[in-house]
C-alpha cells in the first residue's frame, strides 16, 4: 500500500463485465457500459472510500480504496485492435501499480489461454493478490456453474466467486473479500 492509497484494478477481456462489476460494487452509475467491446479505453478511476486497516486501535491506519475499471485486454486470444499504444501502455501502468486484481472471466465465454498466462504472470512475478471472479453466472445453469467454477481454480489456482453485476448475485461477497484482504484479516 502506497501512500495510504490502496489501488484495486479490475481486468479481463473486453464485454466480460468489468464496467458492469464495478458499478455494481459502488452501488451506482460510475463507468460506461455498452454491448459494444472496447467502450472502456482510458483506465476510469474511482474513489470508494476510506477505511481502517489492521487492528491497531490507539493510532490506526486508514487507507483510501480505489478502484480502476480497465479496457479489455484481449479479443479471441490475440490483442484488441483498440488497445494500442498509449493506451495499452496506461493500462499497464494501471495494472503494474495496483494493490490488488479484480480478474474478471466471462462466464459465457470462459478462461482464455492469455488471460491463464496473464494471471500467472500477475501472480507470480509481480505477486499481485488476485481476486478471481466468473461474471455473467446468471446465464448459466447449475451444472455449468460448476464445471466452469472447477476448471478455472484448477487452471489458475485461486479461488473463484461467481457473481452476475445484473443481478447483483455475489457482489457482496467480492466486496468481502476485497475487505477481508485490505483489513488484513
Amino acid at each position: 500500500m502506497d501512500n495510504d492509497i490502496f489501488k484495486i484494478a479490475i481486468l479481463g477481456p473486453e464485454n466480460a463485465g468489468k464496467s458492469s462489476i464495478m458499478n455494481a460494487l459502488f452501488g451506482k452509475y460510475v463507468s460506461l457500459v455498452s454491448e459494444v467491446g472496447g467502450t472502456t479505453k482510458m483506465p476510469i478511476k474511482r474513489y470508494w472510500g476510506k477505511l481502517k486497516v489492521g487492528r491497531e486501535k490507539k493510532q490506526p491506519k486508514f487507507v483510501d480504496v480505489v478502484f480502476v475499471d480497465l479496457g479489455g485486454l484481449y479479443v479471441h486470444e490475440k490483442q484488441s485492435p483498440i488497445m494500442i499504444g498509449s493506451v495499452l501502455e496506461k493500462t499497464y501502468e494501471e495494472i503494474d501499480d495496483a494493490d490488488m486484481i479484480v480478474h474478471v472471466v466471462d462466464g459465457k465465454e470462459g478462461l482464455s489461454k492469455s488471460f491463464e498466462k496473464l494471471h500467472h504472470l500477475l501472480k507470480f512475478r509481480y505477486r499481485k493478490p488476485i481476486i478471481v471472479v466468473v461474471n455473467k453466472c446468471d446465464l448459466l445453469n447449475d451444472d455449468e456453474r460448476r464445471r466452469l467454477k472447477d476448471y478455472v481454480e484448477y487452471r489458475l489456482g485461486n479461488r473463484v466467486l461467481l457473481v452476475s453485476a445484473k443481478t447483483y448475485e455475489g457482489i457482496n461477497n467480492l466486496m468481502d473479500a476485497i475487505l477481508k484482504y485490505i483489513k488484513g484479516d
